[in-house]
């Protein structure tokens, strides 16, 4: 049972995620950082029911959802490796909305599915994240598209670490 209904924004809106007037429910005891519900974190604060700026908070959500990233990825690779395809496009949905969060997170932006055009103009962004990410979201269930998201999110995950390791020196 729902605690919360919350539409979603329509700048989220997006053939692969949401469609217009779409309308989530939230349970009290769900995670900003729940990678089944694609962009909460940002859906959250946007919307008034967080005042946590998720790009603030990525020492604490990107950890979370990476453990999740893990746990989808392997369900997918077994997915793909049987050929048995049933949910793949949903886990994979779950998989994109990770990486294209942390682009924008690392940057200092909240999610906007406007920008996805737009990565390789940032500061922080994995080599072509335009172009895999719009490969990925045209065609969620091929093989290659696993193995490109894998190889985003493994580049995401590097550069977050040289993102921490900088800011430690800083300080």
């Amino acid at each position: 049972m729902a605690d919360l209904m919350i539409e979603v924004p329509q700048h989220f809106c997006h053939g692969s995620f949401y469609k217009k007037g779409t309308m989530i429910a939230i349970r009290q005891d769900t995670s900003p950082a729940d990678l089944t519900v694609p962009f909460l974190a940002d859906i959250l604060y946007l919307k008034n029911y967080s005042k946590l700026y998720p790009p603030e908070q990525v020492d604490i959500y990107i950890p979370m959802m990476l453990k999740q990233w893990r746990s989808i990825k392997e369900l997918l690779a077994v997915k793909f490796e049987k050929r048995q395809l049933e949910g793949a496009e949903e886990q994979m949905k779950y998989g994109i909305a990770f990486a294209i969060q942390w682009i924008h997170w690392m940057n200092g932006k909240t999610v906007d599915l406007g920008n996805i055009g737009h990565f390789d103009e940032w500061k922080i962004h994995p080599v072509n994240s335009t172009e895999r990410i719009q490969f990925i979201l045209i065609r969620p269930v091929l093989y290659h598209s696993f193995v490109q998201l894998c190889e985003l999110i493994g580049e995401l995950e590097k550069q977050y670490f040289k993102m921490l390791a900088v800011k430690g020196k800083s300080k």
